[in-house]
C-alpha cells in the first residue's frame, strides 16, 4: 500500500532518487540522473539479470538516446544494424521489402543484439559511474511523507530517498501502491517465444543480407529472424507469435515447452518453408513463451513523491518494435525534468506526462494494429499476402518514430515557470 500525505509541502532539491526496477529503464534513468549531478540507488527484484530475455532491435531514436550517455557506439559495435524489413509468406516467397528507421532524420541505424547484452552494458556502465543496485529486492511498502520516500522490501530491508521512480515493467509493485484501483495490462490475443541460432544457420532466403530483419505470416502464426550479437557463437535470432483467445494456463504453457512447443510452432503455421524448419532445428538456446500484453491508459502516472517510467507507466507489446526506445525516452527526459526542476518534483513529473503521454499512446496503438496483422486465419492471411506488395509500396511513413529526437542540453524550465 501507499500512505501519502493529502498535501504537498514545499520540497527540497532530490539529492537521492530510489528507483525500482533494473531492467532497461531503471539503469538508463539512473545513468543520466548521475549525468545530472543527483545520485541514484537501484532495487532490482531478481537475484541476477544474466540471460534473461530473447533478442531485441534498439530503434534509432532510442539509439539517439543511448548516444548521449555514450553507449550508442558499444551497443553498434555489439550487434548488428538492421536497415530493412523483408516480408515472406510461411513458404518462403517474397512479398517485398521496406527500409527500416531510415527516415531523413533518424541519423544512427538501429541495432539487434540480445536483450542481455544490452542490459549488461547498462549495468557495467552504471557500476563505472559509481551506481549502486541491489539485487532480490521486492518491494512490499511505499510511505511517503510530504518530504521523503521510504520503502519496504519483502526482505525487510528499507530504503529512504527523496524520490522514487518505478521502472518495474509492466506487473509493478509500485504501479499497484500507487494506483490499487488502477486497469491491469490488456492481453493482446496473442502469445510469443523464441530463440538464438548460429548464424551460418539462417535461412539462405533472398533478400540474403545480414542487414535485414525477415518477417514470416503463416495462418494465425507468425516468424520472425535476424542477426544480432556479433561476438557471440549463437548470434543470430528468431522469435514467433501465435494467435490464443486466452493467455496461457500451466497446461497449455507446458504444451509451448521444448520438442511439443516447436512442433506446435510448425503445425500453426500451416506449412512453413523448409528453411524455416531448419532454422528452428538449429536452435541453440529457446526463449520460454509468454503472454504477450500491452498497457491500457492510466489515469495518472505521478502522485507525491513517486513516479512510472517505462512499461510501469505505458507498456507497449514488442510487435511495435519500441518497447527498448520507448523506456530509453523516459529516461532522458524524466532525468532532464529533474535536472530543471529540482525543488519542485511535481512540476517535473507533470511535465515528463505531457510530453510523454500522447506519443506512448499512439506506438501502443501503433503495435496492437502491427500484433493483429499476426492473428489472421486462412482467408484473411491469403489477402494479406496479395496486398502486402501494394501496402509496401505505399507504406506510410514512420518518421514520427524515428525522428523523435529528446536533446540532454536543451531545457523546458523557462516553458514550465511560465505555466
Amino acid at each position: 500500500m501507499l500512505d501519502m500525505p493529502n498535501a504537498f509541502p514545499p520540497p527540497a532539491s532530490p539529492r537521492h532518487v530510489l528507483i525500482v526496477g533494473g531492467g532497461i529503464a531503471g539503469p538508463a534513468l539512473a545513468l543520466f540522473l548521475a549525468k545530472a549531478g543527483i545520485r541514484a540507488t537501484i532495487y532490482e527484484a531478481h537475484g541476477e539479470l544474466a540471460n534473461i530475455g530473447g533478442a531485441i532491435c534498439i530503434a534509432p531514436n532510442g539509439m539517439n538516446v543511448l548516444a548521449q550517455i555514450g553507449l550508442a557506439d558499444r551497443v553498434a559495435d555489439a550487434g548488428t544494424p538492421i536497415t530493412s524489413m523483408a516480408f515472406h509468406t510461411p513458404k518462403g516467397r517474397f512479398l517485398g521489402s521496406m527500409s527500416y528507421g531510415r527516415t531523413s532524420g533518424a541519423g544512427r541505424p538501429a541495432i539487434a543484439l540480445a536483450r542481455s547484452t544490452f542490459q549488461a552494458m547498462l549495468l557495467a556502465a552504471a557500476a563505472e559511474r559509481g551506481i549502486a543496485i541491489h539485487y532480490g529486492k521486492r518491494l512490499a511498502t511505499i510511505d511517503d511523507d510530504g518530504t521523503h520516500v521510504s520503502v519496504r522490501f519483502e526482505d525487510g530491508t528499507q530504503a529512504d530517498g527523496d524520490l522514487l521512480i518505478g521502472a518495474d515493467g509492466i506487473r509493478s509493485r509500485v504501479r499497484r501502491c500507487l494506483l490499487p484501483d488502477a486497469p491491469e495490462p490488456a492481453f493482446t490475443g496473442l502469445t510469443g517465444a523464441g530463440g538464438f541460432l548460429p548464424r551460418s544457420q539462417v535461412p539462405a532466403i533472398e533478400p540474403r543480407d545480414e542487414n535485414v530483419m525477415h518477417l514470416c505470416y503463416g495462418t494465425g502464426a507468425f516468424i520472425g529472424y535476424a542477426c544480432g550479437d556479433r561476438g557471440a557463437t549463437d548470434g543470430a535470432f528468431w522469435w514467433y507469435a501465435l494467435a490464443r483467445e486466452t493467455p496461457l494456463d500451466t497446461d497449455s504453457r507446458a504444451a509451448l515447452m521444448g520438442e511439443a512447443g516447436m512442433q506446435a510452432l510448425l503445425h500453426a503455421g500451416k506449412g512453413w518453408s523448409p528453411e524455416i524448419r531448419a532454422m528452428l532445428a538449429a536452435t541453440t538456446r529457446a526463449i520460454p513463451p509468454l503472454d504477450i500484453y500491452d498497457m491500457p491508459s492510466l489515469p495518472l502516472w505521478w502522485a507525491g513523491r513517486v513516479a512510472l517510467i517505462g512499461d510501469a507507466a505505458h507498456a507497449v507489446s514488442p510487435h511495435s518494435g519500441q518497447g527498448v526506445s520507448m523506456a530509453l525516452e523516459d529516461a532522458i527526459i524524466m532525468a532532464r525534468e529533474l535536472r530543471d526542476a529540482p525543488a519542485a518534483p511535481e512540476i517535473a513529473f507533470e511535465a515528463f506526462v505531457k510530453a510523454r503521454r500522447e506519443r506512448t499512446e499512439k506506438v501502443i496503438a501503433f503495435g496492437r494494429l502491427s500484433g493483429n496483422s499476426k492473428r489472421h486465419g486462412p482467408v484473411m492471411t491469403f489477402i494479406q499476402s496479395l496486398l502486402m506488395p501494394l501496402f509496401l509500396r505505399f507504406a506510410p511513413s514512420f518518421a514520427w518514430v524515428y525522428d523523435y529526437k529528446v536533446a540532454w542540453d536543451e531545457t523546458r524550465l523557462e516553458e514550465k515557470t511560465a505555466a
